[in-house]
């Protein structure tokens, strides 16, 4: 049953994308019939009856649609801008096999979003731990977790290394924190949009972007707009440090950042957001939705 479900959500999703190609391949097999016609009659082809005609025009739909959703449902790209050798992509895959892959290949850069504190602590939520520093079931806890097994350091190595990254390109705290105020974790926090490079294996570079911010309950918390000017900042960083390299962008908040947005609704700001940048765009831009979100949202919408 739930994996019914999952096909027919992706059915659903995509309804318009295998509609419209459904009339481009149908329209191609008539048209293709219709000058078979000019040379050929239907006796020539020992179609006598009308009987066979229709099964030939059912069968020629059927074939249509299935042909349809078999080529929108096994499609995993689309191109959604393009000017010269700069482009934007929208495509499904998932952001660890692409940064964590074993073979050699061109620079890539993979962006995690992560919160205004850049928190390398994960932990479980518990009696004693109401609200985790860094959930382990969100995307920042699974890259910390996997970076740190993948080049064998600590989580407090890690932060180091952000810590010097973000000095070093200039960034200045927003606030800083007492212990009082923040008993756990660290203590500076930095404007939504603000990225650290952090380099790995693979030709890999990570940016890590704020997209969410601490409230007094230590719950992260990100609007909209917190997403559609992070996403700007970290269009801007991208041009001005990326050196074209292609960068893999995953969808901000539909997990734990409580910005209440479904997949198709990121994905549509994330779109919006990136395409309205088009006059700095420079390199080959990747808007990745999680491949078995398939169901949840269509990259050809």
């Amino acid at each position: 049953m739930k994996r019914f479900k999952y096909i027919f959500g992706k059915l659903k999703n995509n309804f318009l994308a295998i509609f419209k190609l459904f009339l481009v391949i149908a329209g191609g097999c008539f048209s293709f019939l219709s000058i078979g016609l000019l040379f050929f009659d239907w006796n020539d082809l020992c179609i006598n009856d009308t009987k066979p005609r229709i099964w030939l025009l059912i069968g020629t739909l059927l074939s249509s649609i299935v042909a349809s959703a078999f080529v929108i449902l096994c499609k995993k790209t689309k191109k959604i801008w393009a000017k010269g050798n700069n482009k934007v992509f929208a495509m499904y895959g998932d952001i660890f096999k692409i940064g964590f892959k074993n073979k050699k290949e061109e620079s890539k850069i993979v962006v995690i979003q992560v919160n205004d504190t850049f928190e390398t602590i994960v932990e479980e939520s518990s009696e004693t731990i109401k609200n985790p520093l860094v959930s382990p079931n969100t995307n920042h806890g699974k890259w910390i977790n996997r970076f740190c097994k993948e080049e064998n350091i600590t989580p407090e190595e890690l932060n180091e290394r952000i810590q010097a990254n973000l000095e070093l390109n200039g960034y200045k705290p927003k606030v800083i924190y007492t212990k009082t105020e923040k008993p756990r974790g660290n203590l500076k926090s930095y404007e939504l949009g603000t990225t650290a490079i952090i380099d790995g294996s693979n030709n890999t570079k990570y940016y890590l972007v704020a997209i969410s911010k601490f409230d007094k309950s230590n719950n992260a918390h990100a609007l909209r707009k917190d997403i559609r000017e992070s996403l700007e900042s970290l269009i801007s960083f991208y041009v001005s440090k990326g050196q074209s390299d292609e960068i893999f962008i995953p969808l901000f908040g539909t997990g734990n950042s409580r910005s209440q947005l479904t997949h198709k609704q990121s994905f549509k700001l994330m779109k919006t957001t990136i395409l309205t940048s088009d006059s700095i765009i420079t390199g080959k831009i990747n808007l990745v939705v999680y491949d078995k979100d398939k169901d949840k949202v269509s990259i050809f919408e």
